[in-house]
């Protein structure tokens, strides 16, 4: 397998994370959550809240990583497919050579 398919496969599997059901509600709840606690947690309270922040980071970085993932895969397949074509037209040039 080519690194091109494999950065396809992985394009693949990253969107049908991100279309889950289940993920998508997890994702939900966490975000609710660390929203919920940094209402809660008290305003002297400096690290709990730096703390929530890196929390909230995390879930939008571990997030973006997987859209980043779907679109590397588009375009592997985008380069996947132009190299099939350019393979394509090299085989019918050659053919109508002989022919």
């Amino acid at each position: 397998m080519s690194k091109e398919q494999k950065t396809l496969q992985l394009g693949i599997d990253a969107t049908q994370v991100l279309d889950n059901e289940a993920f998508k509600q997890a994702m939900t709840q966490l975000k609710e959550a660390v929203v919920w606690q940094w209402k809660e947690c008290p305003v002297r309270d400096r690290e709990g809240q730096m703390l929530l922040l890196q929390l909230a980071k995390l879930s939008d970085k571990f997030e973006a990583i997987l859209v980043g993932m779907v679109e590397n895969g588009k375009l592997a397949k985008h380069r996947i497919d132009l190299d099939n074509l350019r393979d394509e037209s090299k085989v019918r040039g050659l053919l109508r050579k002989i022919a």
